[in-house]
């Protein structure tokens, strides 16, 4: 009985710490591709991003309002930039939209949502990249994505205030490299 305990702990330790390397590798790790579709049914891909600094929100519905204080800062962030800056800056908003029913009515909230947040916002519709990405499931997740297509920052759940400084931080210094 003891022994069968102990080979428990010892699966759950391991299942435990092979999640946690998996999630980590990923600091400074090429992006996985992915493909995600707005409510006006355009396509975006990662490959279309190239040559950009990515700011990726990927959330479940229930956890919009999670980082909207980022948000918020991100947006200020973004209209303080010049023109040459803006366009290398990728602001990407997606919901994760696996098991949907009436698509139709999604669709029309991702067009609605997109609206408030002054960018287009897609539906993972297939769980595919949060999958890839290891994105924890009903929270916020946040991932820059440098110009080269590595990620220089991830994280999950609510940001403290001092996140939001260290990641305007990091856009500044990745939007002058080459």
């Amino acid at each position: 009985m003891m022994k069968r305990y102990f080979s428990i702990v010892s699966a759950v330790i391991f299942c435990l710490s092979s999640f946690c390397f998996a999630a980590s590798s990923f600091a400074d790790a090429t992006a996985p591709a992915f493909s995600i579709v707005s409510g006006d049914k355009q396509v975006l891909t990662l490959g279309r991003l190239k040559g950009k600094v990515v700011v990726l929100f990927y959330e479940a519905k229930a956890a919009i309002e999670e980082n909207r204080k980022l948000k918020n800062a991100l947006n200020m962030f973004y209209e303080r930039q010049p023109q040459d800056i803006k366009n290398d800056i990728a602001r990407v908003g997606v919901i994760d939209c696996r098991g949907v029913l009436f698509k139709g009515a999604w669709e029309a909230g991702l067009r609605d949502h997109s609206v408030k947040e002054g960018v287009t916002v897609y539906g993972d519709w297939d769980g595919k990249m949060a999958e890839d990405y290891v994105f924890k499931k009903d929270g916020s997740n946040v991932i820059v994505v440098d110009k080269k297509g590595m990620i220089r920052y991830r994280a999950s759940g609510p940001l403290k205030d001092e996140d939001i400084g260290s990641i305007e931080k990091l856009l500044e210094s990745l939007v002058k490299e080459d």
